[in-house]
């Protein structure tokens, strides 16, 4: 078909929807259908070589239409807010059971092992050498405290608590391809490190404070990284093991794309907590109240957010 043929046969298609474009009052129904029938015909202009103005023209129409069918242009700026503040407590909340499950592998390991230090502190060295122990309650007495170094050593900590951060979360979630046990062991540990310190240090008065005032903050989000990480390996694991009537690399793909979010969610957490614990936690002019008051609404702001973040718009 010569140039002037096609542009002939289509010139009525292309005025419709030209008309629906120009009128905010129109009726759009058909749009969809016509749509199709301009994709096509910007495809055989291609194809066959035709005028380079034409291309242009029906290229132009081709975006006017998806914009106006798919409102692109309207929904980029929310894409990222919608996606942390609904899609994300949305996701941990559809798999709260695995959550449940990292959760009592933390703090019931954490919780049973710190009640058996606490009425019997001889089971530490079971848990940890002698060594560690006496470095710990050093660390955090009084006269020991290493905290205030000034806004250079501030950042070479906040380096090292997000290394350190990260690498725990990342061997965490990596664990969990190999049916989720790694990553719950990898979390029960964490716990039961946890439990260890906690009540080694809770024994002895002269470290109990300087111990719970550092960690009652960044912890909020620290050990929500982790038990997200923990959630997230498990969901992929689990996946493997059970894809259901999909190939194993389908189910995986689809419990990655519904975990993406949680993976990154988590990541921040982990990442606010390294500053938190870098520039709030370690400072000696911050009074340990001030400190309780800011770890407990941030306990309370996190339990909050997946709790009801989300619901209206889900």
């Amino acid at each position: 078909m010569k140039q002037q043929q096609f542009v002939a046969s289509n010139e009525a298609l292309w005025a419709e929807i030209a008309a629906i474009l120009a009128d905010p009052q129109a009726d759009r129904r058909p749009l969809p259908a016509l749509y199709r029938r301009l994709c096509q015909c910007l495809a055989l202009a291609r194809q066959r070589g035709y005028s380079p103005a034409i291309a242009a023209y029906l290229q132009n129409m081709v975006s006017d239409c998806h914009r106006l069918l798919y409102g692109a242009g309207v929904a980029r700026p929310s894409t990222l807010v919608r996606w942390m503040l609904v899609d994300f407590p949305c996701r941990v909340r559809a798999e709260w059971r695995l959550l449940l499950l990292a959760c009592l592998a933390f703090y019931g390991v954490a919780l049973a092992v710190g009640l058996m230090i606490w009425f019997d502190p001889h089971w530490a060295y079971s848990f940890s050498d002698a060594t560690q122990l006496e470095e710990y309650r050093k660390m955090y007495q009084s006269g020991q405290l290493k905290m205030g170094r000034g806004s250079e050593g501030d950042v070479l900590m906040f380096g090292y608590y997000i290394w350190n951060n990260v690498s725990i979360c990342f061997r965490t979630f990596a664990g969990g391809i190999a049916g989720g046990i790694p990553a719950l062991f990898s979390t029960a540990s964490n716990g039961m490190h946890f439990g260890v310190i906690g009540a080694w240090l809770s024994k002895d008065p002269a470290t109990r404070n300087n111990f719970w005032s550092f960690v009652i903050t960044h912890s909020a989000f620290e050990v929500t990284g982790l038990l997200l990480s923990s959630m997230a390996g498990m969901r992929l694991g689990l996946t493997l093991i059970h894809p259901g009537r999909r190939s194993r690399a389908h189910a995986l793909h689809d419990a990655s794309a519904d975990m993406f979010p949680v993976i990154v969610g988590g990541a921040l957490f982990t990442f606010g907590a390294a500053f938190i614990e870098g520039f709030w936690s370690a400072s000696t002019a911050i009074p340990a109240s001030a400190k309780y008051a800011v770890g407990g609404v941030c306990w309370t702001l996190v339990i909050a957010f997946f709790v009801f973040a989300g619901r209206r718009r889900q």
